[in-house]
C-alpha cells in the first residue's frame, strides 16, 4: 500500500495566482498535492496561472495507472487489503507531468484577476490564519547579506538584525516573525551570454523593504540589472497546508527552501528585472 500523496510543483511569474480546477492554491511557486487521496474520476486536471496585465495561461495534468499499485503484491497475505485500500483512496493513479511551468505570459493590459470569489476568499482566510506563525527564511545569489526589522516608515528598529546560520549557503537560514524587514546585499551568481555561463558579482549592492507573511518558508532572491550592474532583491514565499515534518531525510522546511532557491531565476525572469 502506498503511503502519502503525489506532489505537484507549479511555477508562475512574480505576483501571479495559481489555480487547480479553478481553486486558488498559491502564488508564484507552490508545492501541493495533485489531488490524492480521493475518488478521482476525471482523467485530467487543469492548471491555470493568472497575473494582472497578462493573458492567463493553462496546462493540463493527466492521470495514469501507478506502478506503485502493483507493489501491494509484495505484502503477500495482506495484498488484497492493500489493493482494495489503494484503489478506494485513489492511490492507484498518478498525475503527469509532476512539474508545471507557466512563467511566460503574454502582455494584456486590460486583464485583471477577479479577486471577489469564494476561491480567493478561502485562500485569503488561510493566509490570515498563518499571519502570526514563524517563517523560515534563507537567501540565494546574494553575498554580504544584512536583514533587519523596520517600522512602518522604513526606519530600522535598533538591535533587530537577524542572524543567519548554517554550514553552507543553501542551508543559511533564520526563523523570523512576520513583519516588515529591510534586506541588503550584493548579487553574486551565474550570468549567461551566448557562449558560456560565467560567475558574476554586481558592482552595486541593493536593498529592499519587504513585508514578510507568516508561515511556510521564504527566500530572498538576488537579481541583477545588467544595464546598471545593480542588485535587485525579491522575496519568494511558499506556504502550504501540508503539516509533514520530514521529506526523506530532510526537514520539510529545508526541502521547500531548496526548491525556492532553485526557482528564483524562473519566477523573477529577465524582462521583469529591468523595470
Amino acid at each position: 500500500m502506498r503511503n502519502s500523496s503525489q506532489e505537484l510543483q507549479i511555477l508562475g511569474p512574480e505576483n501571479s495566482s495559481i489555480y487547480i480546477e479553478n481553486e486558488k492554491v498559491g502564488e508564484s511557486l507552490i508545492v501541493t498535492k495533485a489531488g490524492f487521496p480521493e475518488l478521482e474520476k476525471k482523467p485530467t486536471k487543469t492548471i491555470r496561472v493568472e497575473k494582472d496585465g497578462f493573458n492567463p495561461e493553462s496546462a493540463q495534468i493527466e492521470s495514469s495507472f501507478s506502478f506503485w499499485f502493483w507493489g501491494n503484491i509484495l505484502l503477500l497475505p495482506a495484498a488484497p487489503i492493500g489493493f482494495i485500500t489503494d484503489y478506494y483512496l485513489g492511490y492507484h493513479k498518478k498525475y503527469s507531468p509532476k512539474s508545471v511551468v507557466l512563467n511566460k505570459l503574454t502582455v494584456n493590459p486590460s486583464f485583471k484577476i477577479q479577486n471577489n470569489n469564494p476561491s480567493h476568499d478561502k485562500f485569503n482566510q488561510r493566509v490570515i490564519q498563518d499571519k502570526d506563525k514563524i517563517t523560515s527564511v534563507s537567501y540565494g545569489n546574494l553575498i554580504k547579506v544584512r536583514l533587519t526589522k523596520v517600522d512602518e516608515s522604513g526606519k530600522e528598529i535598533p538591535d533587530s538584525e537577524v542572524q543567519f546560520a548554517g554550514l553552507m549557503n543553501p542551508n543559511q537560514e533564520a526563523q523570523i516573525k512576520p513583519g516588515r524587514y529591510l534586506i541588503q546585499g550584493t548579487f553574486e551568481g551565474d550570468a549567461y551570454d551566448h557562449k558560456a555561463r560565467i560567475r558574476y558579482t554586481a558592482k552595486v549592492p541593493g536593498q529592499s523593504i519587504i513585508d514578510i507573511p507568516g508561515g511556510g518558508v521564504g527566500v530572498f532572491c538576488g537579481t541583477i540589472d545588467y544595464e546598471k550592474k545593480g542588485t535587485g532583491i525579491r522575496f519568494l514565499h511558499i506556504n502550504e497546508e501540508d503539516t509533514t515534518l520530514f521529506q526523506g531525510i530532510l526537514p520539510r522546511f529545508d526541502f521547500l527552501r531548496r526548491i525556492a532557491l532553485e526557482n528564483c531565476r524562473d519566477v523573477f525572469n529577465p524582462q521583469d528585472l529591468k523595470r
